[in-house]
């Protein structure tokens, strides 16, 4: 049926074996057949110079009870394959979650394929754009280096072409860009052009699909009033369009410059498809040599995040308020915080849990406190903020099931920007 249009790739694979009736043995027969000897695929079509199928490094269990036939692991193989670097495949799928079937042909006979998604695809074109500061707490009236970092997330199936990145203070701001600063996907410096910056790509930069990434670094000397200063930033992808960062790369200019926030979340990579409890935890660091008074903590998330009943421990006990941050199309989480004070050198905390079902993308939380020293008029403005942070990376498994002879080769398993991550593979 295929003729002579087959190519091989080699690859090779660490195999962890988890502890299991045959387990030790079927492994060790793969290790000697398939999963270190060449992958046999096969495409119909004219000769095409393919990529190796990069497997990613990991701990995958294995459970077996007739030994397939290597045609039946050489589909299974194949499939995996198709999902990394075949975009027709994903197209082919359809239902919810998607699946596909098709056939391979064998001299020894046809093989049945069957691809299952744990979820649905990216929502929109799956492209993420973060806009982070550092630092993000400086001196009012006095020149200050502050480093901005644009980054966009290719959480989509395919591949997708960078052209452009801008940034757009917004309002008054007017911070001056520092010659010779930026990094990453370009070193040129960048263009002023109608109130915002811009570097164009000479060449465009690809972003490999199923969580590929690529930013740029650059430095602004900010000298401003007290308040809060934000950059708009935007990255430009052909045949997508723009790709805009939530307004979270914000610099606040005040005399309580010693305080420091961060957030981390526990899980920060899951599979999508299913519910998921996230816990997070916000620490406030006081480096000054005065007590500050914590008025409120702000927490601002997807709309797909809903806040666990009774979970806050720490500086509140209580459950948040939740606003529509129309704007920027996410949720306001407020706690109001009374009777804490945090010493000097002493951290503050505040933790809580929330749940949320994700399709494949990246996510960002931003927090923000605000304290009682703070003596800006504007009473909402947060003292110190974390810009974006805490990325939740959902990744989308596939089961693939190949059938040949009434043998059956099923692989669970990850795509990612580096390859395939075999979560299990099962022969019966």
């Amino acid at each position: 049926m295929f003729g002579s249009n087959a190519f091989i790739f080699v690859h090779k694979i660490a195999v962890s074996v988890m502890p299991g009736s045959g387990t030790a043995r079927a492994a060790k027969q793969r290790g000697a057949s398939t999963l270190a000897m060449a992958l046999i695929g096969l495409l119909v079509g004219s000769s095409l110079a393919a990529p190796a199928l990069q497997m990613v490094v990991g701990s995958f269990s294995t459970t077996t009870g007739s030994t397939a036939s290597i045609d039946a692991r050489s589909a299974a193989e194949h499939a995996l394959w198709r999902l990394r670097y075949d975009p027709t495949v994903h197209t082919e799928m359809t239902g919810s979650p998607p699946e596909t079937d098709y056939i391979l042909g064998f001299p020894s006979g046809d093989a049945g394929v069957n691809i299952l998604a744990s979820s649905d695809p990216p929502a929109d074109n799956g492209l993420t754009a973060s806009l982070s500061v550092s630092p993000s707490t400086i001196p009012e009236e006095t020149a200050t280096t502050v480093t901005y970092t644009l980054t966009v997330t290719n959480d989509d199936t395919a591949n997708h072409d960078v052209t452009r990145f801008e940034a757009n203070p917004s309002g008054s701001f007017s911070p001056s860009y520092l010659t010779g600063t930026t990094t990453g996907a370009t070193t040129s410096d960048p263009v002023y052009v109608s109130g915002e910056w811009r570097w164009d790509l000479l060449t465009p930069i690809t972003v490999n699909g199923f969580g590929g990434t690529t930013s740029i670094s650059w430095q602004m000397s900010v000298d401003e009033d007290d308040g809060q200063y934000w950059v708009h930033g935007t990255v430009r992808v052909d045949n997508v369009g723009n790709v805009d960062a939530p307004l979270s790369g914000s610099v606040r200019a005040t005399e309580t410059n010693d305080l420091d926030i961060t957030t981390v979340v526990t899980p920060n990579e899951v599979i999508a498809g299913s519910t998921q409890t996230y816990s997070f935890t916000i620490d406030v660091t006081n480096n000054g040599s005065v007590d500050y008074t914590p008025a409120f903590v702000k927490h601002w998330t997807s709309t797909l995040f809903d806040h666990d009943t009774a979970t806050t421990t720490g500086m509140s006990i209580a459950d948040p308020s939740r606003n529509h941050d129309v704007i920027n199309s996410r949720w306001e989480w407020t706690w109001n915080i009374t009777g804490t004070t945090i010493p000097p050198s002493g951290t503050a905390s505040l933790s809580f849990d929330m749940t949320a079902t994700l399709l494949p993308n990246t996510y960002f939380a931003t927090s923000g406190i605000r304290v009682e020293e703070d003596e800006n008029a504007n009473g909402q403005e947060t003292t110190v903020s974390t810009g974006d942070t805490s990325p939740i990376t959902v990744v989308r498994s596939f089961t693939i099931t190949a059938t040949q002879n009434g043998e059956t080769v099923t692989i669970v398993a990850n795509v990612t920007a580096s390859g395939v991550e075999v979560l299990s593979w099962v022969e019966s």
